[in-house]
């Protein structure tokens, strides 16, 4: 049997690191940071107690670092939606359509930052929270005020406009908590707000 390279090492440690990333955020999304265990988390990765630990010292940090992956696969849907040929709306369309997908195939992302507000977390993980939000609010902004611009998009103050878009997603990822076998609305009816 050959021994490993150093590049074989670093790729089985990047995977192990995924896999803890998707456990953790499936596990936090369920039960919320407070009533998460780590133990749950190495469960649902499938790794034993001790490696979580040795790639996340305490569960605030894996926290932090799930959260961090969220904003990466962010900035990847941001990326793609801006390289979408069509309009500032089709352009929107699209990413909501994302989002709304994502509320069906990773509703973890969304109930990971519900549970965390609701249980009145520490500073550190609410701040986290609050810098990935802002991001959001911050990408979803300028496209709603490049669909404006286009006269695609109702008139009003963009950041009301965008607050209540995001509003009613997270909204859609609460009712996916309480009734996980319900249906989403259609995307139209969740864009009927910045239709102009």
């Amino acid at each position: 049997m050959c021994p490993r390279s150093a590049e074989q090492f670093e790729q089985i440690k990047d995977e192990r690191r995924r896999a803890l990333l998707r456990a953790a955020r499936v596990v936090f999304g369920r039960k919320g940071f407070a009533a998460a265990k780590i133990a749950d988390i190495a469960a649902q990765a499938g790794m034993s107690h001790g490696l979580v630990y040795h790639y996340y010292p305490e569960k605030e940090s894996l926290f932090a670092a799930t959260v961090e992956a969220s904003e990466e696969g962010w900035d990847v849907l941001v990326a793609l939606t801006r390289a979408q040929p069509g309009t500032p709306w089709e352009r929107l369309v699209y990413l909501c359509g994302q989002m709304i997908a994502g509320l069906r195939e990773e509703p973890e992302h969304l109930l990971m930052t519900v549970h965390v507000h609701a249980e009145g977390a520490s500073p550190g993980l609410r701040d986290v929270l609050r810098r990935f939000r802002q991001r959001v609010l911050g990408d979803v902004e300028a496209m709603i005020r490049e669909g404006q611009r286009a006269g695609e998009i109702t008139q009003g103050p963009p950041a009301e406009l965008t607050r209540a878009l995001v509003a009613m997603v997270q909204g859609l990822a609460i009712n996916r908590l309480v009734e996980p076998d319900a249906a989403l609305p259609p995307l139209d009816v969740v864009l009927r707000i910045l239709r102009s």
